[in-house]
């Protein structure tokens, strides 16, 4: 493992230390010609490691502006099991709030295509949504297409006043400038407001090799340690912890201004928790990388032989972290015939560096469909199968982490 001069994007006056780099990499952009596959840029992406805060982060972090244009082709409400996932958050706020007795306000920071802004105003909030390439939500909660910094939460508050809830699902991770994205949060919270993130867990990410949740749009990886090494210079106290399913693995934390609210059990049992795993420690970080080049190699090994017997094989939905799966391990459209999606923004266009053709998902599961289909969204992967075989698809699935398999 190699010293790097990068400042931790927490710490900043500690060293990061570099430990896996997953090679050039591109923006999660869908190229839809020859121009666009020319235009397409490439950055490094190495990842290292910050002893003091267990930080993980990207060395060489691509700005938001760069990563979430009007190009952005992620939609959060595709998936029922999101929108479940949503809609059991908005009712759990609403309670911890007391809705019942009083309308409170939320602000949700990367609101997406609104599906928990509605969610929250089902449950009685009166909800606005923070989101550079958001749109209002079906239910018509609005939403400012702005990035969320301390000068915009000024701004909010003439308008909105200090929020009850202010919620950042899956955005911790892609904000440039963390700490004034905090001090905003700081700015725009009531007094015995919650801050609500979601973000992946760091060591559900260690612990079941989830290397291609690393790209670009991703600056952090998060453990408990790091957020409370992050919140704690902008008077913001966790007072309650919950790991949950999503996106593989996740932790969603709740925050408010020190001594607002009680802590709860919770909040020490991770700690303890992350303190036995040892994650300020070199060994864990190299014998996780050492684990991701043993893995590429043999997934590799498993999709040759497949092909060098004839096999066609397909890849099925495109999630962000496909492109570092693909790319880091070479794959192309030599290896994979296309990808089926659902979404009208990725169908019709390339895979991001790779340029794997992306189709309709009735080309998987038609009359010509392939004997095998690369889940490449594989940590919802019992969601997928269930839906693709309701459909028509009778072939067998590729699962590729952690362990690359075949089911049956």
């Amino acid at each position: 493992m190699s010293g790097s001069a990068t400042p931790c994007q927490t710490c900043r006056d500690v060293e990061v230390s570099k430990f896996l780099s997953l090679g050039m990499q591109p923006a999660c952009h869908f190229p839809g010609n020859a121009t666009e596959v020319d235009d397409e840029q490439f950055y490094p992406l190495d990842l290292g490691f910050c002893a003091k805060c267990s930080l993980v982060q990207i060395m060489q972090p691509v700005d938001e502006r760069v990563l979430f244009s009007d190009g952005y082709h992620h939609i959060a409400g595709l998936t029922n099991s999101y929108r479940q996932h949503v809609r059991g958050l908005a009712g759990e706020l609403a309670a911890l709030h007391n809705c019942r007795s009083q309308r409170r306000s939320a602000i949700e920071i990367g609101s997406n295509d609104g599906s928990l802004l509605d969610a929250l105003g089902e449950h009685g909030f009166d909800a606005v949504g923070v989101d550079p390439c958001g749109t209002v939500s079906p239910g018509g909660r609005p939403v400012v297409r702005d990035y969320f910094s301390s000068e915009l939460a000024r701004r909010l508050l003439t308008t909105t006043g200090p929020a009850d809830v202010v919620l950042a699902l899956n955005t911790l991770a892609h904000i440039s400038n963390l700490h004034d994205f905090l001090r905003g949060i700081g700015s725009i919270l009531s007094d015995g407001g919650s801050f609500v993130s979601e973000s992946h867990y760091l060591p559900e990410l260690l612990e079941s090799l989830q290397y291609d949740f690393a790209y670009h749009e991703h600056s952090r990886y998060y453990s408990l340690t790091a957020l409370d090494a992050a919140f704690k210079p902008h008077g913001l106290e966790i007072y309650r912890v919950q790991r949950i399913p999503t996106h593989g693995g996740s932790v969603r934390v709740y925050a408010g201004f020190e001594g607002a609210h009680e802590v709860h059990d919770s909040v020490v049992a991770i700690r303890s928790y992350e303190n036995a795993l040892g994650l300020t420690s070199e060994t864990v970080y190299s014998e996780f990388a050492a684990r991701v080049e043993n893995h590429r190699a043999r997934f590799r090994g498993m999709l040759k032989e497949l092909s060098s017997n004839g096999s066609r094989i397909a890849g099925a939905s495109f999630p962000a972290r496909a492109v570092t799966l693909l790319n880091y391990c070479s794959l192309g459209p030599a290896d994979i015939d296309f990808i089926s999606e659902i979404s009208q923004l990725k169908i019709g266009r390339l895979s991001p560096g790779t340029h794997i053709p992306i189709v309709r998902q009735n080309e998987l599961c038609g009359p010509e469909q392939p004997p095998y289909a690369l889940l490449l969204s594989w940590h919802i992967a019992d969601e997928l199968i269930s839906r693709l075989r309701t459909e028509g698809f009778t072939g067998k699935f590729i699962v590729p982490l952690p362990e690359p398999w075949i089911t049956s």
